[in-house]
C-alpha cells in the first residue's frame, strides 16, 4: 500500500500541511506575546483567525480551476509562497497588517484540502483512503504542535517576529522540494463553470447532491467551528484565566497536537475496516461536547492532571475527524475528489469562519469563557442528530404503527 506513489505525495503534503497549520495557529500562540505590539487585544485572535478562514472558506472552491490551470505541483508552491508573505506580514506589527497576513494565510489554506485530496484520492486504493486521508491531516496538529513548541520559546528567547521567521524560512525548503513530491501534473477534473462564481456554485452542489454527503457536511461545519474556537482560545483561555504562563500553555497546546496526531492514525486506521466513518463522526462530536464541557471548568486550583485529561479529549475529537471528514467525502463521490472536498470544506469552514468569530462576540458580550465553552458544548452535539434521525427513520419503517 505504501509504495513510493503514495508515500512520497503523503510525505510533501504532509509537510505542507503542517506548514500552513503552523501559520494559522501561531496568530493564537503568539496572541499573548505580539498582540500589544500589533496593536490588538489578545481577545481579537478569534477575529484575526476568522478573518484567515473566511477567506480560506472562499478560495477553496477554486481548487479545480487552478489545479487544471497549474497542475498540483506549481500550485503547492504558490500556496507555500502565500504562507510566507502572510506571516511576513504578520511582523509587521500593524493591526492593517496583521489582517493582512492572515487573509494572505486564508488565501494558501482554502486549497490545500482539496488540492491534496485529489492527488492521494487518485494514488489510494478506497479501503485505505480514511488512514492515508488521516496520516495528510496529520500534519494541521503536526503544526499545532510546532506552533505551541516552538514559537513561544523563540519569542521569549529573542521576540515574537523572530519566531514568526520560522515560516517563510521553511517555506523557501518546501518550495524546493515540491517538484520531487509526485504531486502529479494535471488535475484532470471537469470544469464546473467558466466563471470563478460558478465555479464555488458547482463545487457545493456537488458536495450537497445526496443526504449522505450534507450529513457529512453538517458534521463538518460543526465539529470545525469547534475545534477552530477552542484552538484559538485555548492559549489565550490558560493564560488569562488559568493563570499559567504563555510557555506552560503552549505545553498544554503541544499535548493537545500530540494526542491529536495519535488518535488520527488509530482512527483511519479503525474506519471502514472496523467502524463505518458515518458513526465515527458523531461520535467524536459526542466526545468534543463533553471535553467542551468539562473544560468549562478548568481553575487556577485545577489540578494538571485534570486539565491534560480534558485537553487529551478535546485533542482527540477537534483533531481527529478531519482526515476522516475528507476520506468520506472523497468516498461518496469517487472520481470528483477536487470538486466535492472543495465544496464540503466550504461548509466545513462556514463553521470554522463563525467559530471563533461567535466565541468572540459571546467573550465580549459576558466576560465569560465558561459561558463561551458550554455554548460550543451545545453546538458539538449537533453532530449526532442525523444519525439519530436515521436511526429512528428506519425503526419506523420496519415496524410501523
Amino acid at each position: 500500500m505504501f509504495n513510493l506513489t503514495v508515500a512520497l505525495p503523503l510525505g510533501t503534503i504532509f509537510l505542507m500541511q503542517a506548514l500552513m497549520t503552523m501559520a494559522a495557529y501561531g496568530i493564537a500562540v503568539i496572541a499573548p506575546d505580539a498582540a500589544e505590539d500589533m496593536g490588538l487585544s489578545a481577545d481579537a485572535v478569534g477575529f484575526l483567525t476568522g478573518t484567515l478562514y473566511l477567506t480560506a472558506m472562499v478560495t477553496g472552491p477554486f481548487t479545480p480551476a487552478l489545479m487544471r490551470r497549474l497542475g498540483a505541483t506549481k500550485v503547492f508552491q504558490l500556496l507555500v509562497v502565500l504562507v510566507a508573505l502572510g506571516a511576513v506580514s504578520l511582523m509587521a506589527a500593524h493591526p492593517l497588517t496583521a489582517f493582512l497576513g492572515a487573509f494572505i494565510i486564508g488565501i494558501a489554506t482554502g486549497p490545500m484540502n482539496p488540492s491534496g485530496s485529489h492527488v492521494l484520492a487518485k494514488a489510494t486504493p478506497t479501503v485505505w483512503l480514511p488512514f492515508v486521508f488521516s496520516v495528510k491531516q496529520c500534519g494541521t496538529p503536526a503544526g499545532g504542535m510546532l506552533a505551541g513548541a516552538v514559537l513561544p520559546p523563540l519569542a521569549l528567547l529573542y521576540d515574537w517576529r523572530v519566531a514568526l521567521a520560522v515560516l517563510p524560512i521553511s517555506a523557501v525548503f518546501l518550495i524546493g522540494l515540491a517538484p520531487f513530491g509526485k504531486l502529479g501534473i494535471r488535475a484532470q477534473e471537469p470544469a464546473a463553470a467558466g466563471r470563478l462564481g460558478a465555479e464555488v456554485v458547482g463545487s457545493i452542489k456537488a458536495a450537497t447532491a445526496t443526504s449522505a454527503l450534507r450529513h457529512v457536511g453538517l458534521s463538518g461545519a460543526c465539529l470545525g467551528g469547534c475545534q477552530l474556537a477552542i484552538a484559538s482560545y485555548f492559549v489565550v483561555y490558560l493564560w488569562g484565566s488559568i493563570g499559567m504562563s504563555p510557555t506552560e500553555a503552549g505545553q498544554i497546546f503541544v499535548a493537545f497536537h500530540v494526542v491529536g496526531i495519535i488518535a488520527r492514525l488509530i482512527l483511519g486506521a479503525l474506519a471502514e475496516r472496523w467502524i463505518p466513518t458515518r458513526l465515527l463522526l458523531p461520535i467524536l462530536g459526542l466526545l468534543m461536547a463533553c471535553g467542551t464541557f468539562a473544560a468549562a471548568f478548568f481553575s487556577p486550583q485545577s489540578s494538571l492532571v485534570y486539565i491534560y485529561a480534558v485537553t487529551a479529549v478535546l485533542g482527540i475529537s477537534g483533531n481527529g475527524w478531519v482526515g476522516l471528514f475528507f476520506s468520506e467525502l472523497a468516498r461518496l463521490a469517487p472520481g470528483r475528489a477536487a470538486l466535492v472536498a472543495g465544496g464540503g470544506q466550504f461548509l466545513m469552514y462556514i463553521g470554522i469562519v463563525v467559530g471563533p468569530v461567535v466565541f468572540a462576540t459571546v467573550l465580549a458580550a459576558t466576560g465569560s469563557y465558561q459561558v463561551c465553552l458550554f455554548f460550543f458544548s451545545g453546538v458539538a452535539l449537533i453532530t449526532v442528530v442525523p444519525p439519530v434521525i436515521t436511526f429512528f427513520g428506519r425503526r419506523q419503517s420496519v415496524n410501523p404503527e
